[in-house]
């Protein structure tokens, strides 16, 4: 005997195979609009945070450096520093022979000994015979000869002086001192060699100011101004971040193919593609707050991020 189908109850009609297959898709569909709802999301918070806050690794630590030339030639006779060697304000770095401005000097000293001697004799007769005149004992003539070479000697006295004063500084232009405290670099020379004057022998670092020099692409200066605070990483130490400010936003560099500009008159920022028309940067420079001394070195790399403008 045929028994009759029974018919499906609510239940099975949802958890048939089709209803099932269909549930999955819909669930994959909403979770694949949520995944990229999620990514645009995030997208956009992310451009936002670098359009507001601009970041570049194209950025180099920097100091100022000054090329230590003396004041006078003459041979090294004792070289106090050695290369890459910190340095203290007031040490002495070399020094020179001093041999020949010691010798200018006593010249001129002895010099000026006989002028004081003569200027006495002068003195001494114009003393004698201005008296004289209004007896008739002398002329006039006499007396104004008496009163000029007094004048003459007294003029080449103050000369004289004024070369032993000269002598006096090269003298003491023979000792090269470190005007503020930093590292020697760039030093190769030995005691004996001859120096002139106004050659650097070698550079100084001054290592009690740091900045760095970041490249931000033109669209992106209008989102920093002197004053904006920034965080910058060394490349040498990726986990360690340092505290500056905005000094201020180069307002020139050389353009590409450019000749009428001075060599040195602006700085010269490559660009990335020659082929590509991208957009120019320009240099921003960065004071450092908290400098770490044993991090810090010219021209390290660095990651540089701007904060945004300073607070008014």
């Amino acid at each position: 005997m045929h028994r009759p189908a029974t018919p499906l109850n609510k239940q099975d009609a949802v958890t048939s195979p089709d209803n099932r297959v269909e549930q999955h898709k819909f669930v994959r569909k909403i979770v694949s609009l949520i995944v990229v709802a999620g990514a645009v999301l995030i997208t956009l918070y992310v451009w936002g945070i670098i359009e507001r806050h601009p970041r570049t690794d194209d950025a180099t630590a920097r100091a100022n450096v000054v090329g230590i030339a003396p004041r006078v030639g003459g041979q090294i006779l004792k070289l106090n520093v050695q290369d890459n060697q910190a340095v203290k304000e007031g040490d002495v770095l070399f020094e020179i022979d001093p041999e020949d401005y010691r010798l200018v000097l006593e010249k001129a000293k002895a010099e000026l000994a006989a002028l004081d001697r003569q200027i006495e004799q002068a003195r001494s007769t114009l003393q004698r015979l201005e008296p004289l005149l209004p007896k008739h004992f002398t002329t006039a003539e006499n007396v104004d000869e008496a009163r000029t070479k007094v004048t003459t000697l007294e003029a080449q006295r103050e000369g004289v002086v004024a070369t032993i004063n000269l002598e006096e500084l090269h003298l003491s232009y023979c000792k090269v001192i470190a005007s503020f405290s930093g590292r020697v670099i760039n030093l190769n020379i030995s005691a004996g060699a001859h120096v002139t004057a106004g050659v650097p022998v070698f550079s100084l670092l001054d290592t009690s100011k740091w900045y760095v020099i970041a490249n931000f692409r033109e669209a992106e200066v209008r989102h920093m101004a002197p004053g904006s605070e920034a965080i910058v990483y060394l490349s040498s130490a990726p986990n360690q971040r340092f505290r500056g400010k905005v000094q201020g936003i180069g307002w020139a560099v050389k353009p590409e193919g450019e000749i009428d500009l001075p060599p040195s008159g602006v700085p010269y920022v490559k660009r990335e593609l020659n082929w590509v028309r991208v957009a120019q940067r320009f240099p921003v420079r960065i004071e450092i707050e908290n400098p770490d001394q044993n991090l810090f070195r010219m021209g390290a790399s660095a990651v540089a991020i701007i904060k945004g403008p300073p607070r008014k």
